[in-house]
């Protein structure tokens, strides 16, 4: 899946969730809508789950609240992935020492001597092809810090393509 199409259906779930009053606990629902909504504008049949799993079948999911921590992991299964969890990055730091994973998916506010984007860069030094997923579910960071997060993000996506 392109970029492009990535953005489209992002765009296009946020809208749905907007226009049902921005109800909580819905997202899989909406994104699945979403999906199903661009299957079409493509005129592509739809695909089984594997198809969508190129080349991913271990994730480990790393997020300190407990309950997006256990929605992610048990939806990330219901689809057909190994899963492995942490509760924080210095813990998922451990697993990768003993485990390989194709994909990481992150929270970026995290107690622990490293955040999410500190753990993304030690994912991408010692693992290049590892994809890694970052999410924030809250920001206590100011603006321009933020900022400077996801410019040093996209830095670290473009030297890695290349």
């Amino acid at each position: 899946m392109q970029n492009e199409d990535y953005n489209w259906i992002s765009v296009r779930a946020h809208e749905i969730w907007q226009s049902e009053g921005c109800p909580n606990g819905r997202d899989r629902e909406h994104w699945r809508q979403a999906l199903e909504e661009w299957q079409r504008r493509q005129h592509l049949p739809g695909r089984p789950k594997t198809a969508l799993r190129e080349n991913v079948s271990r994730v480990l999911v790393v997020d300190d609240e407990p309950l997006i921590r256990f929605a992610t992991v048990e939806a990330l299964e219901e689809a057909g992935f190994d899963v492995l969890e942490a509760g924080n990055a210095d813990e998922a730091l451990v697993l990768l020492q003993t485990n390989v994973v194709d994909a990481v998916f992150t929270d970026v506010n995290m107690p622990g001597t490293t955040d999410g984007l500190g753990l993304m860069a030690q994912v991408r030094a010692r693992s290049p092809q590892t994809r890694v997923i970052v999410t924030l579910d809250m920001c206590a960071w100011a603006p321009s810090t933020l900022r400077v997060a996801c410019r040093s993000f996209q830095s670290l996506t473009h030297m890695t393509r290349s």
